[in-house]
């Protein structure tokens, strides 16, 4: 049995995102396995998601100072990295400590510049481990840095379980689930949805959960593009469980993805999803299994997969049922938890 660790992980914010939420569910975990965790953000005071941590009795750290981050790092065994920004950081406080640290890369993207050169080097000298969330990410990343082979090791992300239980209503309720940035690419679903047939748009409504700078312009274009289709912006939802019992079909338009949060919670609800077939996402989603997976950007073929499953409700069941088994077996939170903990020692 491993005795009680005292663990820091470190976000680069408490912004609503994929990897904070993540890095929330898991620390509630490990906090049940009577571990001590502490979280330590690099992002502004009074986050959306502080009010999370602090409900869970974390211990909360906001800076971006070295001296103020070595200070808290004194007091952990281990010390968890959720994202590339807060790396170079904490790295240099580290040093000298006999803290483990652990980085959990979020992403596909593979840094390559002469900076993230020097920074990986030292990151080579310190990291105890390097996780990846997909298989995909880590032979990306062990082509550009082979040397970081034998520390490297695939944690599929995890999520709580969900209930699966749906919310009646008269249409087929198309959802996304993520921030309004440029790669999340949400304009594809309205002009996938405005190219259907009106016999089968007529049948579909659209939620849009989450906020950012892109908000505005993705309002102007369901404006434009789908004036009689009902569209809702419904902002930031703390509450998971109304987000799905309100989605019908969860669709993923990115245009890169590590191993989507969304995606696995869908799994989790019994969701059926339609995604882009990037990053790790063809990990999660078999096509015709348990969802479809389409081309990124490929506005047709987006709106055929719409077309399919709005109109068959036994395939979307046999989808729903398939992503319950396989969330089961792959993505539960008690599953990542575990694995986390087996690689700090």
């Amino acid at each position: 049995m491993i005795k009680p660790l005292k663990i820091l992980h470190v976000v680069s914010s408490l912004n609503v995102g994929g990897a904070e939420r993540f890095v929330i569910d898991l620390a509630s975990e490990q906090l049940n396995g009577e571990h001590l965790i502490g979280v330590l953000s690099m992002g502004a005071a009074n986050d959306p998601l502080e009010g999370e941590v602090i409900k869970l009795g974390l211990a909360l750290y906001n800076t971006i100072e070295i001296t103020e981050i070595r200070a808290v790092l004194k007091n952990y065994d281990v010390v968890h990295i959720h994202s590339s920004h807060c790396l170079l950081r904490v790295l240099l406080s580290s040093f000298f400590l006999n803290t483990k640290i652990i980085y959990t890369r979020h992403n596909v993207k593979v840094h390559q510049s002469t900076r993230w050169r020097i920074i990986y080097f030292l990151a080579w000298l310190k990291l105890h481990k390097i996780a990846f969330v997909a298989e995909t990410s880590k032979k990306l990343f062990l082509n550009t840095y082979p040397l970081f082979k034998k520390r490297a090791f695939t944690c599929l992300n995890g999520v709580i379980p969900m209930s699966t239980y749906k919310s009646t209503n008269d249409h087929i309720r198309l959802s996304i689930v993520g921030r309004f940035v440029s790669l999340k690419s949400h304009h594809h679903l309205i002009e996938a949805v405005a190219s259907l047939p009106d016999q089968i748009r007529n049948k579909i409504s659209l939620s849009f959960f989450g906020t950012g700078e892109l908000m505005d312009f993705n309002k102007q274009q369901a404006e434009k593009l789908l004036p009689h289709t009902s569209v809702k912006f419904c902002g930031y939802i703390a509450d998971r469980a109304e987000i799905y019992e309100n989605t019908d079909i969860l669709v993923v338009t990115s245009e890169t993805e590590g191993l989507s949060l969304a995606i696995i919670e869908a799994l989790a609800s019994g969701t059926p999803v339609i995604a882009s077939d990037v990053g790790g996402n063809p990990e999660l989603i078999s096509s015709g299994i348990n969802g479809f997976l389409y081309p990124y950007a490929d506005i047709k073929a987006l709106s055929s997969a719409i077309e399919l499953l709005t109109v068959d409700s036994e395939l979307q069941e046999n989808f729903s049922q398939h992503s319950l088994t396989l969330y089961k077996m792959k993505y539960s939170m008690s599953r990542c938890a575990a694995e986390y903990i087996t690689s700090y020692t």
